[in-house]
Order: structure tokens, then sequence, then C-alpha cells
């Protein structure tokens, strides 16, 4: 049965600071899920995807367990073939003067560095001209990261979450800061993934930028999961005023959703 569950958090606690973030976390996640995390600013939606590429550990405890894969120690090198990760932060982290190809070809190495671009092996060439191409990126491949748009950018750093081909993507809002074409776009692409058989795991504040084949929403407020299940039941108008602490109106149409300010 656990080959289904590649992620299973058991009891998970986590702190930072010594301030709790996360508390009694339990949840499995399935293959086959295209999971969307909302909460408002600070509810720990971050923190939640930093413990699937474990750049944040869990408090261990005898009656907790957290399992990637099925495994409880899982080896960085072997998760990234797994699962892909996008996260903001990874935008500042790159130098001035590293030029687009070097970020992408980075999914190989860890390392945004020129160097380890002239040591990938002809296959790895292959799939960096592969999804150069299929991201749009060819005319701006030799660009300055630091020097692109936001949309821009962020397509590349999506095409390096993909170097490996895996079958999950986790992204720390993939659209935050875009305008309404790159939004678009990047709604297109990630649809595309989804297709062909990709799982997604993604957090965003934005009600309109809802994936239409997301198909479990879990909601997080104050470091606790406050439901999780189905988008068409979780993303209404009361549960969505309450989980923001807002009077607003949510409107579905084909599978995607508005926000509205309600008159009450």
């Amino acid at each position: 049965k656990d080959e289904i569950n590649w992620a299973i958090l058991k009891n998970i606690n986590v702190y930072i600071d010594q301030i709790k973030i996360l508390s009694d976390i339990n949840i499995n996640l399935r293959c086959g899920e295209n999971i969307l995390i909302l909460g408002p600013n600070g509810s720990g939606k971050s923190t939640f995807l930093k413990l699937l590429n474990r750049s944040i550990y869990p408090i261990i405890s005898n009656d907790s367990s957290f399992k990637l894969f099925n495994k409880e120690n899982i080896n960085v090198w072997e998760l990234r073939k797994k699962i892909g990760f996008l996260f903001k932060e990874m935008e500042q982290r790159v130098n001035n003067g590293v030029n687009l190809y070097d970020v992408i070809s980075s999914g190989f190495s860890g390392i945004f560095n020129s160097r380890y671009s002239n040591l990938l092996s002809e296959r790895e060439k292959v799939k960096l001209n592969n999804l150069i191409t299929e991201w749009e990126l060819s005319t701006i491949i030799y660009n300055e990261f630091q020097s692109l748009s936001d949309g821009q950018k962020r397509r590349g750093l999506l095409a390096r979450a993909l170097v490996y081909e895996p079958d999950i993507l986790v992204l720390d809002e993939p659209f935050s800061n875009l305008d309404i074409k790159s939004n678009y776009i990047l709604n297109q692409n990630l649809n595309k993934l989804i297709n062909q058989s990709v799982n997604i795991i993604y957090v965003t504040h934005n009600i309109d930028s809802i994936l239409p084949k997301t198909n479990r929403v879990i909601l997080i407020k104050e470091g606790k999961i406050l439901k999780d299940g189905n988008p068409f039941e979780l993303i209404r108008t009361e549960t969505i005023s309450d989980l923001f602490s807002i009077s607003i109106k949510i409107i579905e149409q084909d599978g995607y959703w508005r926000m509205i300010p309600s008159n009450s």
C-alpha cells in the first residue's frame, strides 16, 4: 500500500529558532495527486515544503516518523532524481554574472557555476537543450540570470527543476510577482506537465493562480493543518474567509477560481 504514498508524515513538529512553526502534522502525500497548499503568510506553508527537500528537519520523537519514498533516510541526490524543487529564494542565491545556461545546468551539480556546465555529459547536454527549447529560453539562454524578468527567471528555474525528469515538482509560490502574461504562460506550462503525468505540489496566495487540475487542497493556519480535501469542497466562500480571516466571496468557473470582496 505504501507505494502509492511518496511522503508519510506522522506527528511532525518543526521548530525554527525555538519557535514552533509546524505542529502535529499527520499527512500522507499520494502519487497521482496535484496538491495546493493554501494559507496566510507565516502559517508554515514554505516550511512544510522544505521538509520535503530536506533543508529543514523535524524534531524527532518516539511517536513521530517522516518517510520519503518509503525511506526514513533518503540521500539528497536520490531525492533530486525523484522530485524537482523550485523555491523563491533560489532567485536571490544566483550571483551576478552567472548566465541562465549555468543556472539550468546546475540542476545536475547543485552549483551555480560555469565550470560545472563544462563537465556535463553528452546526454545531460541533450536534456538541457531539449528543456531550453521546450521552455522557450533559447533567445535568452546566455543572458545574465539576474538581468531577466521575473517570468523568465521562473521559467529558467523550472527548467532547472526538470533536468532529472522527476515525477514530482514542489513549487513554492511559483506565481509571485508575475505579470498577467507570465502568469498565464506559467499556468499553461504547468498544465502541460500535469498532462505528462508529473505531480505538482505547490503553494500560492493567489486564488486566481490555482491550477485547474488541482485535485487536493491542504489548508494550513498557524502551523496546523486546518482542512485537507477536494478543491471543490474547500475553495469556498466560508472556508477561505475563515482561513484568511476576511470576508470574501469565491466564484468557480470551469475549474478556475476567482475572489471578490463580499458586501457583508
